[in-house]
């Protein structure tokens, strides 16, 4: 157990406290350090000369996906991360702060040092449920794991607002929820009992943590990365913006466990290399899903039939985002099987058909190979595809076109046919673009600008060199993260309230990269789908480094604007209640500033007749096409106001407590909520389902009796 002081008397003699309490005093949880008492004392001196530097990496021990899974498998896992050279006891680094406060007993945990020699030469502790520090350790561990990847995946160094960490609240509150929480900026995870008459491999009534359960850290810390990245996808105004959240969080939480090349080669040994037949690598949240009574993983990427049926009358977010991770692992099973199909010829001499018996191990490694080749491969796609995602508002059709669109940059010829069986999988479940003539790759890529249109030439031109260089500093993971300011948000170190407008960008909090694109974004309003009339917000600029087929980088700048039209919202609640009704355009552009392609959600505009203006477009060579667009968007824009009005219909109807509030149902929609609601719908579903089973089982006994 975790060092104790004797303020724990009182805390070990509650029954019901889950951990043994470091101390109810911060000061004494994190003590000061110890003053000089020889200030003439002379420097140690260095055992080794000449010194050793630091190493590039830490490992540190986790479990194997949680402690029932390690249990019963007797096995650890070791995750290999960044070597923090600032890294505080708690563990507190750039990007993670691990806050050990239990507030439903009032205690503080004692923080881990993890540069304490004794840890540092047994790679970590060993995980234990009774230790908070292995708590601790376990979270920060699999925070920076998933991190990293979405950087190597990414194309970028990853920092949060403000370069502030990230809170990360091991023993929050009591309950079978884990949730992000935006307004604390922290990760929050719960405690609980396992399920009195159905805890699985557990015992009743036993106290569970979700902070050690790899697959709901990994889930978790992805939410506040999607926050991050793109902001306003915490505002549900369709089915697919929180169900997006919950497939993309899933999807990155089974491929984590491709990080473990032992837990592949065990996979594909037991299932002689047909992973989709039960194995338990493709099933998320094995321990919670169990020790609350489900009998059964949390999800599983697996289990579903290949037919929209499920997706088309799914409504609640995690079931309708179970619908897309089903898809992506269609199209991941199959590339699969296709790339080891000669493996298994050459080990069956031609027939392809394995005999009896436990694969050799050669073929068990070259087939381990693949599969991780592969998770890679696939995971990459989703993630890149975010820098080609709406602002706003985005859709599962979205998300294919930003699929498409990133990856075919990159990899134009396809040569394993991941993107066209990722797209055929998706339309089997029936998710694609409502809006595109054909599933042809040419109508999914994102439309290119109807006009010439170049970040770097005209009279608002934008010097792009800061940005750039920026990125390419940052491309030395070993050195320090960038402090460029590119956009409000960027300066804004805590989250601003849902309905609270954002300031737009000025000289005097912003770099002048990000004051010359919002000059550039209104003057070229009208090619950008936007409103040359309202206040423009530029939501975030970046540079990325992307890695093609050729093994050659690919940079592009992103650009994101974003616009509030208040004049569409319900003006008869005052303005800090009202549902905020955004539109935005993603930009996206090579370093030289050519735009080589546009992501739009437009909204109605304010002054529509300006357009039939003659003098509107009069100096520019291509008005006519400008115009034209304009005029589309507008539309579009219309066809959207009125979707967002029946949507939020839709969500103020079902919602039991509208007419006892006088905050909008949509407001309200947040993880915490989605999280609750979730749990009391699997409760009550497990219970339904034990209910049906003694019903069979009381009327297959009756009728024994009867033939009896």
């Amino acid at each position: 157990m975790g060092d104790t002081t004797t303020d724990d008397a009182d805390a070990r003699a509650d029954d019901q406290a889950p951990l043994r309490p470091a101390t109810r005093d911060p000061e004494r949880a994190h003590p000061p350090a110890k003053p000089h008492t020889k200030a003439a004392e002379k420097p140690p001196r260095p055992r080794n000369t000449p010194p050793v530097r630091l190493p590039d990496r830490r490992l540190l021990r986790t479990y194997a996906f949680d402690p029932m899974s390690t249990r019963l498998s007797g096995q650890f896992l070791t995750l290999n991360i960044p070597f923090e050279r600032g890294l505080d006891p708690g563990p507190s680094g750039e990007l993670i702060q691990v806050v050990d406060f239990d507030a439903v007993h009032d205690v503080w945990y004692r923080p881990i040092d993890l540069n304490d020699p004794a840890i540092l030469a047994q790679s970590g502790l060993t995980p234990s449920e009774s230790d908070p520090r292995t708590h601790q350790q376990v979270v920060y561990a699999v925070a920076m794991s998933v991190i990293e990847r979405f950087e190597r995946f990414g194309g970028r160094r990853f920092r949060w607002r403000g370069g502030r960490e990230l809170r990360i609240v091991p023993h929050a509150f009591e309950d079978r929820n884990a949730f992000f929480d935006p307004e604390r900026r922290a990760v929050l995870f719960g405690y609980y009992r396992a399920d009195e008459r159905d805890p699985g491999a557990n015992l009743p009534g036993q106290v569970m943590f979700t902070c050690l359960s790899v697959d709901v850290v990994a889930h978790e810390v992805t939410h506040a990365i999607v926050h991050r990245i793109r902001k306003y996808f915490s505002e549900a105004t369709n089915p697919d913006v929180f169900a997006w959240h919950e497939a993309f969080a899933d999807l990155v939480a089974l491929f984590h466990h491709f990080l473990f090349p032992e837990v592949v080669s065990e996979a594909v040994a037991n299932s002689r290399g047909e992973l989709k037949k039960g194995s338990a690598l493709l099933d998320l949240a094995l321990e919670f899903g169990e020790s609350t009574g489900r009998g059964a993983a949390l999800r599983s990427a697996l289990g579903s039939p290949r037919t929209p049926k499920q997706f088309l009358n799914a409504t609640e977010p995690h079931e309708r985002g179970s619908c897309f991770v089903a898809a992506v692992f269609d199209a991941y099973l199959d590339t699969y099987i296709d790339q080891i199909s000669d493996l298994r010829r050459i080990a069956t001499g031609g027939t392809g058909v394995l005999p009896p018996g436990a694969l050799p191990p050669d073929l068990v490694k070259r087939v381990t190979v693949e599969a991780i080749r592969n998770a890679d491969r696939l995971l990459g796609m989703v993630v890149r595809a975010f820098e080609y995602l709406p602002v706003v508002d985005v859709t599962f059709g979205d998300v294919v076109r930003g699929i498409v669109t990133a990856d075919r940059a990159l990899y134009p010829d396809d040569a394993l046919h991941l993107r066209t069986n990722l797209v055929e999988a998706l339309r089997r479940r029936g998710i694609y673009p409502p809006s595109v003539s054909s599933l042809a790759e040419a109508s999914l890529v994102w439309p290119t600008p109807v006009a010439p249109l170049s970040l770097t030439a005209g009279d608002h031109k934008v010097d792009l060199a800061p940005l750039i260089e920026d990125a390419t500093l940052n491309l030395d993971t070993n050195g320090e993260a960038s402090t460029l300011a590119t956009s409000a948000e960027d300066e804004d170190p805590e989250q601003a309230a849902m309905d609270t407008p954002q300031p737009s960008p000025s000289a005097e909090h912003n770099s002048s990269t990000a004051v010359d694109l919002i000059a550039w974004g209104k003057a070229h309003a009208h090619e950008l789908g936007l409103d040359p009339e309202l206040k423009l917000e530029l939501v975030g600029v970046h540079a990325v480094y992307v890695q093609a087929s050729d093994m050659q980088p690919r940079p592009i700048v992103v650009a994101q604007f974003a616009q509030r039209h208040e004049e569409l919202e319900d003006q008869t609640l005052p303005p800090g209640k009202r549902v905020p009704i955004r539109s935005g355009t993603t930009v996206i552009a090579r370093v030289d500033g050519e735009v080589v392609h546009l992501v739009l959600k437009p909204l109605p505009l304010t002054k529509p007749a300006a357009l039939d203006d003659p003098h509107t477009f009069e100096n520019n060579p291509y008005g006519d096409e400008i115009r034209a667009f304009a005029q589309s968007c507008n539309e579009i824009g219309q066809k959207r106001a009125k979707a967002l009005q029946d949507w939020s219909d839709q969500v103020t109807s079902a919602d039991a407590l509208a007419a006892w509030t006088d905050q909008p149902s949509q407001l309200r929609l947040t993880f915490a909520q989605l999280h609750a609601d979730q749990e009391i719908q699997s409760v009550l579903d497990a219970r339904t389902a034990q209910a049906r089973k003694n019903r069979r089982r009381h009327r297959h006994h009756g009728q024994g009796a009867d033939n009896v």
